[in-house]
């Protein structure tokens, strides 16, 4: 999710308002690939009495569980304007427990056989593993110009760990491959990047970008059990092409060194909140989540996104966006090869709509499709980019 001002019928970025706004939701959803969820999510917006942009602090709690073994309790904390002006500073802490995530196999043709994806057959988390991790993260950020440069300083303390077979149920392919039973890994990092935002507003931007070059560090020396190195690099671009119609695109591009455990290549790296891919609602939707995973990684999504009307709800602001996507992307089993960036692409496309309630809190519904899987659904919150 992107947090920030919400646009005007003409697409400039309205008055903030000011004091405190809070927005929230119970969460009955779902998700094709995590079933059916439940819980709450409440998002608390500080704007100060000058009415700040986007925000001068946000506080979002989260509690969600979901039939396929999802269990999450997290919170994340952005604050633009807290610090010394030109400084920005985000926290996230949580539990993120996974009873059964996707694993497919390492490659972008790893081969999936449906009829061993059977919950009542002998393996019933073949194409499953365990994953429970908890994190504590912080990111500080600081301007260098006044055409929208900042550099990036963070760091984290992770704890991961891993059940090769879930509910020891039968055998999965994550452990005939790895070998692994149930593991712990300590990937504590640091990181660094640098950022360039034009936006015009964070939250559904109509015209900018917003590209960013990140390096992540995992080291012995930081008390991980393992040493890696991540460098990402994504450039997203926004363009008005009427008062009421926007074309998105994301450009990104992932690749992680040796010696990284096979449950950190799911990782997508952001300046924002980190996602997860190949596939699934944050990187190609309409492709299963997760379904490739390796050590280099390359996305591509554009949509049309078309503000079609305003309203207001319980005396707030709101607005209806609908959209039309295309997604695409590959991996690479031992690193990126540039190459073959355009061969070989997983697409997948459909639609969605945003409902925006207030300053910044939007709900999100998309669904799309693919040559490899029927239609698929998600429910959350924000956009994809």
């Amino acid at each position: 999710m992107t947090a920030g001002a919400v646009g005007s019928a003409a697409q400039t970025p309205s008055a903030s308002p000011s004091g405190l706004e809070f927005s929230g939701i119970p969460v009955l959803n779902f998700d094709s690939d995590e079933g059916v969820g439940y819980g709450a999510i409440a998002e608390l917006y500080s704007y100060g009495e000058l009415g700040r942009t986007p925000y001068e602090w946000t506080l979002q709690p989260r509690l969600i569980l979901a039939t396929e073994g999802r269990r999450e309790l997290t919170a994340f904390f952005d604050a633009p304007h807290v610090l010394p002006p030109g400084w920005r500073m985000d926290f996230f802490t949580g539990i993120e427990r996974h009873i059964a995530t996707p694993y497919y196999g390492v490659g972008n043709a790893s081969v999936y056989d449906e009829s061993l994806d059977d919950d009542d057959g002998p393996n019933p988390f073949f194409y499953r593993f365990g994953r429970t991790r908890r994190s504590l993260t912080f990111n500080l950020q600081r301007e260098v110009s006044e055409v929208g440069l900042r550099v990036l300083f963070g760091g984290g303390l992770e704890r991961t760990d891993v059940d090769a077979v879930p509910k020891d149920d039968g055998t999965t392919l994550y452990e005939q491959e790895l070998g692994l039973g149930v593991e712990g890994f300590w990937t504590n990092y640091i990181r660094a990047g640098v950022i360039w935002d034009t936006r015009n507003q964070e939250t559904g931007p109509t015209s900018g970008a917003w590209s960013e070059f990140l390096v992540q560090w995992v080291d012995e020396s930081l008390s991980a059990d393992t040493e890696f190195f991540r460098w990402t690099v994504t450039d997203r671009r926004y363009f008005s092409i009427s008062p009421t119609l926007v074309f998105a695109h994301r450009v990104l591009v992932q690749n992680v060194s040796d010696d990284a455990p096979v449950h950190e290549l799911f990782r997508v790296q952001t300046s924002f909140r980190q996602q997860e891919g190949l596939g699934g609602s944050k990187t190609v939707r309409g492709v299963l989540k997760n379904r490739y995973v390796g050590a280099g990684l390359f996305v591509w999504n554009a949509e049309l996104r078309w503000r079609a009307a305003h309203f207001r709800f319980l005396g707030r602001p709101g607005h209806l966006v609908l959209s039309a996507f295309l997604d695409q992307g590959r991996v690479w089993a031992d690193g990126i090869d540039f190459d073959e960036v355009l061969s070989d692409l997983h697409r997948g496309f459909g639609g969605g709509v945003r409902v925006g309630l207030g300053q910044n809190f939007v709900v999100a519904f998309d669904g799309g499709t693919s040559a490899d899987v029927g239609a698929q659904v998600y429910i959350g919150l924000g956009y994809l980019y």
